[in-house]
């Protein structure tokens, strides 16, 4: 049965204000009235306003989806990704958001934007939704105990369910609200959780050479460990103070963390190649013959077209050859020791940015635990989850994104039919 109307009672409480958490609620309030039932909803969110770090997604314009949806551009449990999947995709993501006022665009690699480049449209269109069906926001109210009663569930000893859902995020960026409370409030169900890591986020590299800090160069980093590579992505990679970071850092963050947190005691290296685009063989061939076109010239100019020259200057320093003699002065041995430096530069990872820096929380809720077709917790009954929370995360790109309101979608739309 539903509860009755009075102030702090609701049929459904969805517990977190980001993105899954507001599709939820409008999902929900949609199919009940599609269906001719009465229900009220209620919306808990700890921070000041619902949807904060929706505004900070996609450097503040919001990657909303992306058109190449594929198993390799997600970790976890990547049934739980797909099934739930099937039931909302990016095209009805898409069509979901228009129907709202919403129009998007889509770049070169698929990243799916809304058309005003900014992410505010995307919180705006769905905050405007949610005043027009009448859904209950409270903010400024964290939600820090939840039992389950005979009724149904008791929210910081004072507001009532028949129903909830957990939309709090992981662990990821807590200054924007995601500080892993959700794993605490699901601790006296026995929730099982697989490990969480950050992930998205960048390389702490142990003694690493201060001179490449403030460098962007296009390459491509591999994570290995006990030398078997296990992922890699090309870009334009930044150097900083403590290490690598840009987006083919973040894209192999996820590895080199999960490695340093299961295999303790086994070194971790990012594998830098900065001439992607050429072989080893081809790279030697290059500099020899254009050494010896050009026997003269000081060692400063000779991956001067290359790379950025503080990057070249380093990567020869690290090989003992000097930046300011001519190139005659390098033997063959040198210059394949130069090469190897040049395509496959290993920096051993100390750490990577913690959690606070982390765009996305890896691990979460096992997918043992939930109903694929509802996302009903199969011990709870009447509780649901959706977003970050469980074991799905992917990679750069709108895939999150994705994932967050596809499975807010489906667990709203099941949460109701329940009621």
């Amino acid at each position: 049965m539903s509860f009755s109307d009075n102030k702090g009672v609701f049929s459904l409480a969805v517990i977190g204000g980001g993105a899954s958490g507001l599709v939820a609620a409008i999902s929900a309030a949609r199919t009940a009235q599609k269906n001719n039932k009465k229900i009220n909803i209620s919306i808990y969110e700890a921070n000041p306003r619902v949807g904060k770090k929706i505004l900070v997604t996609g450097n503040g314009r919001c990657n909303i989806t992306n058109t190449n949806i594929s198993p390799n551009c997600y970790f976890g449990s990547k049934d739980l990704f797909f099934g739930v999947y099937e039931h909302f995709d990016n095209n009805a993501l898409i069509a979901f958001l228009e129907e709202l006022g919403l129009k998007v665009k889509t770049d070169f690699a698929g990243r799916v934007y809304p058309l005003s480049n900014q992410a505010a449209s995307v919180l705006d269109v769905l905050r405007y939704e949610l005043l027009r069906l009448k859904i209950n926001v409270v903010c400024d109210t964290k939600i820090v105990s939840l039992k389950k009663t005979a009724r149904g569930f008791l929210l910081n000893d004072e507001f009532f369910a028949d129903a909830c859902i957990i939309s709090t995020g992981g662990k990821a960026a807590s200054v924007h609200g995601s500080d892993g409370s959700g794993f605490e409030l699901l601790k006296p169900f026995n929730i099982k959780t697989t490990p969480i890591f950050p992930a998205l986020t960048a390389l702490c590299v142990e003694n690493f050479t201060k001179a490449l800090k403030g460098i962007r160069a296009d390459g491509e980093i591999a994570i290995k460990c006990a030398g078997k590579p296990l992922l890699r992505a090309s870009g334009e990679i930044q150097y900083t103070e403590y290490g690598l970071s840009g987006i083919p850092s973040m894209q192999v963050s996820r590895a080199a963390s999960e490695q340093l947190l299961l295999n303790k005691g086994k070194d971790v290296f990012a594998v830098v190649d900065s001439a992607v685009s050429v072989s080893d063989e081809e790279l030697k061939q290059f500099l020899l013959s254009f050494a010896r076109n050009n026997p003269e010239m000081p060692g400063e100019m000779l991956l001067a077209g290359l790379m950025p020259k503080r990057l070249g200057a380093t990567l020869m320093s690290d090989c003992s050859l000097s930046i300011e003699k001519s190139v005659k002065c390098i033997n063959q041995g040198a210059f394949d020791k130069l090469v190897n430096a040049i395509k496959h530069k290993k920096y051993k990872i100390s750490s990577v940015k913690g959690f606070n820096d982390a765009q996305v929380t890896a691990g979460g809720i096992s997918a043992e635990e939930i109903d694929f077709n509802t996302l009903e917790l199969k011990k709870v009954k009447g509780m649901y989850v959706c977003g970050e929370i469980a074991d799905v995360d992917g990679t750069c790109g709108g895939y999150n994104l994705q994932w967050a309101f596809s499975s807010g979608y489906l667990a709203g739309q099941k949460s109701v039919m329940e009621i």
